[in-house]
């Protein structure tokens, strides 16, 4: 996960004759289209310096037994970009490979047992460490035109986008491939081809240390899954590294074609990761019931390079609550604050570099934060005696180990205490002070209390009664008829301020 050292990638990326074509590997495809016709598909794989390719090649096909030449394709450049490197944590910097995509036609290629090859080969490759660099060779062997069912040769996947290797890290390259007719691959790991004799190959030499069963040199290790096209690579010294594989098509356990693929890696040193942690913030927040509430969480990386994540989990989401971000500052960044758990104090992050990518998913760099707000109102929530909020943080290393921490943090409801107050006097004469018997309004709790309250006069006749734990009385009877002055008594049964009531009280109305 930690960075790659700029300056590595320079002189891996760019330590060539300025002169070549600073080749990197390729591959060609032939599709068919009818009985005895083709379009043909070459990539070729160059760093983005040097002398450009052309724009149109020509590709020669022979006899595969005789050699004896029976045709040629012109291929024209149809397309070309430039691949882009590394991952959602990682883009290595100055390490740029352009994709060239030349497309041809054959029209009517002479059915043929012997069946044909076709090669091509171009100057020059670039500077490389396992072999002496010269051209880079591609060729493609298909069966005969009229074999039953037809055939298209074996599709190599695209151009690996982490194409560079970790110092001492085990990485597998894919160098698989798809095939249209259902045939059977088997993957093998060859030496690099330099040009061609008539139809034979003239292969790449290696430097000295390095041989077929020493691909990476001394103290490595390549080898490949004949089965699957992944080439297990733990390179142990810093360099650039072709590496060739040859793909053998079979149909009914009988071997009818064979295709190559070359590709550089450069090897960099890639520095040990720290996990990263996070900050200290309290572990228990508290919430009131039926206020607004935020507080802030946040993590860091020990590389303030690394992209980071955060994925939020909260059972408080099933009842409003949300993960956000704060407001943006002047800067289009976020400031982050809490109380440190150690030292009681504010503790702050300014001008975060971050992004909100779902609901619950948050992006940054080095650092980031997230905004944990609920509005705790509905009534449920009381019978719940905590709420749990889990922070999942990561961030991707360019050996493609995730490196992973994870934070639960409590979340209680509080919920103040309430109290109940009788009034033993009111006077309801309308002016505006006094004129209304109610209980104290601070005590009413909407999710648990449920009252009557039934008022009698000094004889025992009812003149007041009500189910609503919010009532007034305003000093008449149920015809709206003032009473007088005098004491009445008043019966409370049920709930109220969060506590069971059963009680009788008296109170005075004066005019």
């Amino acid at each position: 996960m930690k960075k790659i050292l700029l300056i590595l990638i320079v002189l891996a990326g760019f330590s060539f004759n300025a002169k070549s074509s600073h080749a990197v590997g390729g591959d060609i495809h032939f599709q068919q289209t009818g009985p005895n016709s083709y379009i043909v598909t070459m990539r070729l794989f160059r760093y983005c310096t040097g002398a450009g390719l052309g724009a149109t090649y020509t590709i020669r096909l022979a006899d595969q037994v005789t050699c004896a030449s029976a045709a040629n394709v012109t291929v024209n450049r149809t397309g070309q970009i430039n691949i882009p490197f590394g991952d959602e944590c990682y883009t290595p910097p100055g390490l740029c490979v352009q994709e060239h995509t030349y497309r041809g036609t054959i029209a009517s290629l002479p059915n043929n047992p012997n069946g044909y090859k076709a090669t091509w080969s171009l100057c020059c490759r670039n500077a490389i460490d396992n072999m002496v660099s010269s051209s880079l060779g591609l060729y493609t062997n298909l069966p005969d035109p009229a074999l039953t069912g037809g055939n298209s040769t074996p599709k190599f996947v695209d151009y690996p986008r982490d194409g560079y290797f970790c110092i001492n890290e085990l990485k597998c390259i894919d160098f698989s491939a798809s095939d249209t007719n259902g045939d059977s691959l088997v993957y093998t790991l060859v030496n690099p081809i330099n040009t061609f004799t008539g139809c034979t190959p003239n292969l790449l030499g290696f430097q000295p240390s390095f041989n077929m069963a020493n691909i990476l040199g001394p103290g490595s290790s390549c080898t490949i899954d004949s089965r699957t096209g992944c080439v297990w690579a733990r390179p142990a010294q810093l360099g650039i590294y072709v590496i060739s594989v040859r793909i053998d098509e079979y149909r009914n356990g009988v071997k009818i074609g064979e295709t190559v693929r070359d590709i550089q890696y450069s090897a960099l040193n890639c520095n040990t990761n720290e996990l990263p942690d996070y900050y200290n913030f309290k572990d228990i927040q508290v919430l009131q019931f039926d206020k607004d509430g935020c507080f802030d969480v946040a993590a860091f990386d020990r590389d303030p390079e690394d992209t980071f994540f955060i994925d939020v989990v909260s059972n408080a989401f099933d009842f409003g609550a949300i993960a956000t971000l704060p407001p943006a500052n002047t800067s289009g960044t976020y400031n982050f604050s809490w109380t440190n758990s150690i030292t009681g104090g504010t503790d702050t992050i300014n001008n975060v570099n971050m992004k909100k990518l779902t609901a619950t998913k948050f992006e940054g760099v080095g650092r980031i934060g997230v905004r944990f707000c609920w509005t705790p109102d509905q009534c449920d929530i009381l019978a719940i005696d905590t709420f749990d909020l889990t922070m999942y943080g990561y961030s991707l290393g360019c050996d493609g180990s995730v490196d992973s921490i994870e934070n639960n943090t409590k979340i209680v409801i509080d919920k103040p205490q309430s109290s109940y107050v009788v009034p033993n006097v009111f006077s309801p004469n309308e002016d505006g002070i006094n004129d209304e018997y109610k209980l104290e309004q601070g005590a009413f709790d909407r999710c648990l209390d449920n009252l009557t309250v039934k008022i009698y006069n000094r004889w025992g006749q009812k003149v007041f009664e009500s189910d609503n734990a919010q009532f007034k009385w305003n000093g008449r009877d149920d015809s709206g008829n003032e009473l007088s002055e005098g004491t009445y008594f008043v019966i409370l049964q049920g709930f109220y301020g969060g506590k069971e009531v059963t009680e009788n009280f008296p109170v005075t109305l004066f005019r």
